[in-house]
């Protein structure tokens, strides 16, 4: 009887999943009810906030995505513990991440044919460069290197990038997502900048919102430098003029507070960004790319401010500081922070000698101003190469898209990212770019956005031009808030 009854739920498409998770969700309800009726403070509220977005997830999970977008840098943030050399902090995105997975995991439970884990050309790396660095920090923990509570933290923190990745790509459906995504991402630089500017007078390098009283112009200039190429790779592509000059536009406002940040680091990043996004260039804009940057440099020493060209002459002219011998490189004599630096370097580099394979796992060592540097300390050799294969096979992928697909936005994106992820690449020589949240959660998120691309549009129906209408405009919101009945009714295809 029993071998019946399973036969014939199968035949009924009947599984138990969804009466596991229903029953979960009301266990939840139960106790979030109790802690909200007993807590005080703010904690109800975020709570209920975080109750909001699973259901959301569920539901309607490219919404949820939309609003994450937002809180990438529009959140604040939490110190949730005070430990030697590094807090602990989280910022509210991160919880909208976590409670996304548990959504993102009940979806999977209850809807039939959906991948927790969907296929991409890069899985297999992002899951060698995870293997090392737990393994590199388990290592840690039990020769007494790692603070376990610190590491257990900044190891998810580690793992929430990708699963953002992985939620971004799965969730894919239609092609109307990845517009909303888009004017998303570009409504919050928008907002972003306009903050920036108006700390432009009142403080001497500016931020990013909810950044702490110093805040972190490193952080915003490594986000802004993405953001402008992802912005001009859409200007190259284009077929709207209206569309491709308003991310010029974008482009070249988001460049006002990106000089004000004064950071040197995002300096030098901009310039391969720039190049790299010429290089990669298969469209006839690049020329407007290439007049654009002759202009620039016969124009840069008028119109650059005066604070910019301090901030770069101190790197090579610096008043010398107590404590701190000047590094000479190339017959050049850096200033005390730079020369600080390169020093740290090389400690960092026999510390790297002692355990050469999987380092001291991570958070072991204090954060050194370079990305690489300290993945060779926490990770060591095998983590450092896994690293760098799976940030090189990213960026051979994206190309691959770039070159092979027909659509004009994905196209655009993946000329962006391309050209930002250089421009990262070299930001992360004295930064720990692939660590910032504020960097790495769009990077990541685009990133998924452009390897579901092939998928959307591989079977896209060919669309004529068509005037616009009421009926069709509102069908676009339709199938932006439930894309599944849209193409339901549709056929099964995929409207653009």
């Amino acid at each position: 009887m029993r071998h019946f009854a399973s036969d014939r739920q199968r035949q009924n498409g009947f599984s138990g999943a969804p009466i596991v998770v229903f029953a979960a969700l009301v266990v939840f309800g139960l106790l979030l009810g109790q802690m909200i009726s007993s807590a005080s403070g703010q904690l109800p509220i975020i709570l209920t906030g975080a109750v909001a977005m699973f259901f959301l997830t569920v539901l309607r999970p490219h919404v949820a995505l939309a609003f994450l977008i937002a809180a990438m840098l529009l959140s604040p943030e939490i110190i949730i513990a005070s430990l030697p050399r590094r807090d602990v902090v989280i910022r509210m995105e991160d919880l909208l991440v976590v409670v996304m997975g548990l959504g993102w995991l009940a979806r999977s439970a209850i809807h039939k044919g959906i991948d927790l884990i969907p296929r991409t050309p890069i899985n297999g790396w992002i899951g060698l460069y995870a293997i090392c660095f737990i393994v590199a920090t388990s290592q840690g923990i039990i020769g007494g290197d790692v603070n376990p509570l610190k590491a257990i933290f900044y190891v998810l923190k580690y793992l929430e990038y990708y699963i953002i990745f992985f939620m971004v790509v799965g969730l894919a459906q239609v092609k109307n997502q990845q517009r909303l995504y888009v004017t998303m991402f570009f409504l919050t630089l928008m907002a972003v900048n306009l903050y920036a500017v108006s700390q432009i007078g009142h403080v001497e390098r500016v931020s990013a919102p909810f950044e702490g009283p110093t805040g972190e112009p490193n952080t915003l200039g490594g986000y802004q430098v993405l953001m402008m190429c992802v912005a001009l790779g859409i200007f190259c592509h284009a077929r709207s003029p209206r569309m491709a000059w308003a991310m010029a536009g974008v482009a070249l406002f988001t460049l006002w507070p990106f000089l004000h940040t004064l950071s040197r680091a995002s300096y030098m990043a901009l310039i391969p960004a720039y190049l790299a996004l010429i290089f990669y260039n298969r469209s006839s804009r690049k020329w407007t790319l290439v007049f654009a940057l002759v202009l620039t440099v016969f124009l840069a020493f008028f119109i650059l401010p005066e604070s910019v060209k301090e901030r770069v002459m101190y790197t090579f002219n610096a008043r010398p500081q107590q404590n701190i011998k000047p590094v000479v490189i190339f017959g050049l004599q850096l200033d005390p922070s730079s020369s600080s630096r390169w020093i740290d370097w090389q400690r960092a580099f026999q510390y790297w000698l002692e355990r050469p394979f999987f380092g001291y796992g991570i958070t072991s060592k204090s954060f050194l101003d370079s990305q690489y540097v300290n993945n060779l300390i926490e990770t060591g050799a095998c983590g450092f190469i896994a690293f760098a294969i799976l940030i090189g096979s990213l960026q051979y992928h994206v190309w691959r898209i770039y070159r092979s697909i027909k659509d004009d936005l994905a196209r655009g994106l993946a000329l962006g990212f391309m050209a930002g992820n250089v421009g990262i690449l070299f930001h992360a020589l004295t930064a720990n770019t692939f660590v910032l949240i504020r960097v790495m959660e769009p990077y990541w998120f685009i990133a998924g956005m452009i390897l579901a691309a092939p998928r959307l549009h591989a079977h896209a129906p060919v669309k004529q031009e068509a005037p616009a209408s009421k009926a069709g405009s509102l069908r676009n919101i339709g199938m932006l808030l439930n894309p599944g009945k849209v193409r339901r009714s549709t056929g099964g295809e995929d409207a653009t």
